[in-house]
């Protein structure tokens, strides 16, 4: 019988939960505190983050982590496969659209003192990784949002094979990472939410490795009901038909990005977008109706 275990906790502003096989004494601890340490590294809700001082200081080199140097890069990959659909540099467009205030505590506020208009975009920021810094331009607010939470359940399921698990499962929020062995040995299985009724599962996906997003456009809703999914083209809350995208890429942070690029295209558009991108996808439209990339059968 197989040593399986679980931890829940709370991070990024959304429930995070790991299930490991055969896990080290310890390792829950240390995924635990990695978690921490990257929404330190990260949130736009703290001052203090490596983010948020990147977004404060335009034009000067700053000294940030190897994970911030990850996130940052993952962020300019995720807009050129993306054609720039996805796109990280939206902080004055989701602060703009009523978001500001932290989901879980909203006396946390971002606080973008250095916010500046200008024509570059993400394609300009630098990174040096031999002086482990990253320079953002006038004009350039980064958002980890969604592609963070992604990112860290890859690195957390990264740290977890390297403390010695067979396997482990992390699920934050909509976007699980899985590596290795799974309690039943036959492939990790993700249900997908049913749009209609989220007590249930549409489809039961099985992953060996790799990862999954779930996004829905009314998942997060300002007070004056615009949705928390910016387009790029308007810098406004996007007005998509599409209601629920999942995706399943080889790492959770592409299918976060992903995920994304469904509610900014014409639902067909959006599919094969998808499919160039090397990825599978199952979308919603607002009247249920649903619509697969050609190889996602394979993967339920």
């Amino acid at each position: 019988m197989r040593n399986i275990q679980r931890i829940d906790f709370n991070a990024m502003g959304t429930e995070f939960f790991c299930v490991a096989i055969e896990p080290e004494p310890g390792l829950f601890d240390n995924v635990y505190a990695l978690a921490v340490d990257l929404e330190a590294q990260w949130s736009r809700f703290k001052p203090t983050s490596e983010l948020m001082e990147l977004n404060n200081s335009p034009g000067v080199p700053r000294l940030v982590s190897p994970a911030t140097i990850r996130l940052v890069k993952e962020m300019k990959n995720a807009y050129e496969i993306s054609g720039g659909l996805f796109d990280p540099n939206v902080l004055g467009a989701v602060l703009d659209a009523g978001f500001a205030s932290s989901k879980g505590d909203p006396s946390d506020v971002t606080v973008w003192s250095a916010r500046s208009e200008s024509e570059c975009t993400v394609e300009d920021v630098e990174i040096d990784e031999n002086n482990s810094t990253v320079t953002l331009p006038y004009g350039v607010g980064l958002d980890a949002g969604g592609i963070g939470k992604g990112l860290a359940a890859d690195l957390i399921a990264i740290r977890a094979i390297e403390l010695g698990a067979m396997g482990i499962a992390v699920f934050a929020g909509g976007d699980v990472a899985v590596r290795g062995i799974s309690d039943t040995g036959e492939g990790w299985e993700v249900g997908v939410q049913d749009p209609k009724d989220p007590t249930k599962f549409v489809d039961t996906v099985r992953l060996s490795m790799g990862g999954l997003a779930t996004s829905g456009s009314d998942g997060w809703l300002s007070k004056s009901g615009q949705s928390h999914i910016i387009d790029p083209s308007t810098m406004k809350s996007a007005q998509s038909s599409v209601l629920q995208a999942t995706v399943v890429a080889h790492a959770a942070v592409h299918a976060e990005a992903l995920t994304k690029v469904s509610f900014l295209l014409p639902v067909e558009d959006a599919i094969l977008r998808i499919e160039e991108a090397g990825a599978q996808a199952l979308l919603f439209d607002r009247e249920f109706n649903r619509y697969e990339t050609t190889d996602w059968k394979k993967y339920t």
